[in-house]
């Protein structure tokens, strides 16, 4: 029996370590995060306190020299916020190499609404903050680009983790009922497409998600010795008294019938 537990273990552990940057949206949601200083594409600092303004806010995170996922997550964002009043939008570089004026050119190529913030978070202050959040990401020296996830994240006026969205296009309804709940005290998440997510690995050079083989391929590895476990130990025995049952009608149907 002993033996039969080790593929278990094994597919459990693969299961694991093959979430790669997903960031674990249940773990968060509820959570209060840090009240760090930022700096702001004028060169002043803010705490995050004072980019929200006692509103709702709106938190992404991008890099300025990113040229795919980014984009697309400031369009997703104006969309879905054009009829969402009471927030405070903030795009969060985590480029500790980029300056303010790499976020005054990054406005101005993209076309990002000026009420907006734009600011960016160096040393222990981003460490904080993106612990606080678990947005994760690494640097990718063969594209010059960071490999992360797409994240639109809920803050509520007291800096409470109230909802949070994953990928680039973020549903105008859904939104606004976040918001809503944020203002409200409330907290809601999607733990099925989180879920969903562990199956896919983020490119970060077509900025989308691809079906990660390898974790299909780990899953599957595990499951395979299971399912044997499973029918050597319940199922071998139900599908042969079955077996067993309809040979015995056979037989004692055709001896009736001569």
């Amino acid at each position: 029996m002993a033996p039969l537990l080790v593929p278990l273990l094994l597919s459990l552990l693969f299961y694991t370590n093959a979430k790669d940057l997903s960031p674990d949206a249940e773990k968060v949601i509820g959570r209060y995060v840090p009240d760090v200083s930022l700096t702001l594409e004028d060169g002043s600092v803010k705490r995050l306190s004072e980019v929200s303004e006692g509103k709702v806010l709106l938190l992404s995170f991008i890099y300025t020299k990113c040229s795919s996922a980014c984009p697309m997550i400031v369009r997703g964002i104006e969309e879905a916020t054009r009829d969402v009043r009471g927030v405070k939008v903030l795009l969060l570089d985590f480029d500790e190499r980029d300056k303010p004026k790499d976020l005054k050119k990054f406005r101005e190529l993209k076309g990002i609404k000026g009420d907006w913030v734009l600011a960016l978070a160096k040393g222990k202050d981003l460490e904080r903050l993106t612990e606080a959040v678990d947005f994760k990401f690494f640097y990718d020296k063969k594209t010059d680009m960071f490999a992360h996830p797409s994240v639109l994240i809920v803050l509520s006026p007291d800096l409470r983790v109230s909802a949070y969205f994953l990928g680039v296009s973020y549903e105008k309804g859904k939104l606004k009922k976040a918001v809503k709940g944020a203002y409200a005290g409330e907290i809601s998440q999607n733990p099925i497409k989180s879920l969903l997510l562990i199956c896919f690995r983020y490119d970060p050079v077509t900025g989308t998600y691809t079906v990660d083989w390898s974790f299909v391929a780990m899953v599957l590895g595990g499951l395979i010795p299971i399912s044997g476990m499973l029918y050597y130990l319940f199922l071998r025995n139900f599908f042969r008294s079955i077996y067993d049952f309809m040979v015995n009608k056979s037989l004692f149907s055709g001896g009736e019938r001569s």
